[in-house]
């Protein structure tokens, strides 16, 4: 059985619920509270897929990759270039993944095994003894890796602070540079787990590159998070996946 798990706020759980909802073998479930287990089985972005208790893939997901995954049509040799091209796209899609590397400018906060082997879609494709060479290109490639995607990467993270700025309400042009160190500084660690070593600090060219994005694009941004959340929010059988206890 293949489980999905979703979030009611994720526009790319939403399409993918969308898409698949009904198909046989494939069953649905909204991330609630209690969450933090969802964290101890590496569910960092959603879409998160399950096949028979063992998280395969991460956003990005499309349908066609559940499909292949439910029918056994997922086993390919699989280059180490396009799973590095793989991981980098899975770092884009997680807020929580994306926050860690552009806090510590590095991937080794997420070169763990479980994480590259679902980011590479190793483990998708039956490729998971591959991991240890993944990971090592990884490290010979970081430089090049963030120094390629950097700017894109601050994009994406900028627009996910646009985003819950949007459910708290809060107005672009009232946001100043301090306020984007501290959202980093939260969204990048769990308490104090994940603080930069040896003082907890951000990096001031990377609280600059934040900003001047939000100064420059963060009022589109705003519109664009308010279209799709209120695609996802005017979507009653959507929502009822949520189920308050």
């Amino acid at each position: 059985m293949i489980k999905v798990v979703l979030h009611h706020t994720c526009k790319s759980s939403y399409n993918l619920y969308k898409a698949l909802r009904g198909v046989a073998g494939v069953e649905f479930e909204m991330a609630e509270a209690p969450y933090f287990h969802y964290l101890a089985n590496y569910v960092l972005s959603v879409p998160a897929v399950f096949l028979d208790g063992r998280l395969v893939l991460l956003d990005p997901v499309e349908p066609e990759d559940v499909l292949a995954l439910r029918d056994g049509k997922t086993e390919k040799e699989l280059a180490v270039d396009e799973a590095v091209e793989n991981f980098v796209n899975g770092v884009m899609a997680s807020q929580a993944i994306l926050s860690a590397v552009v806090l510590h400018k590095s991937l080794k906060p997420i070169l763990l095994p479980e994480l590259v082997a679902v980011l590479s879609r190793a483990r998708y494709h039956g490729q998971e003894h591959k991991t240890p060479q993944i990971m090592e290109a990884l490290r010979e490639r970081e430089r090049g890796i963030l120094e390629e995607h950097w700017e894109r990467l601050i994009k994406l993270l900028t627009f996910g602070m646009v985003r819950e700025m949007f459910w708290l309400g809060i107005d672009v042009d009232k946001v100043e540079k301090s306020h984007v160190k501290m959202w980093l500084l939260a969204k990048a660690t769990v308490g104090r787990l994940g603080l930069p070593y040896p003082r907890p600090d951000v990096p001031s060219d990377v609280a600059d590159a934040v900003y001047n994005v939000l100064r420059e694009s963060g009022k589109r941004y705003m519109e664009k998070a308010a279209e799709e959340q209120g695609q996802i929010l005017n979507d009653a059988e959507f929502l009822s996946l949520y189920r308050k206890k």
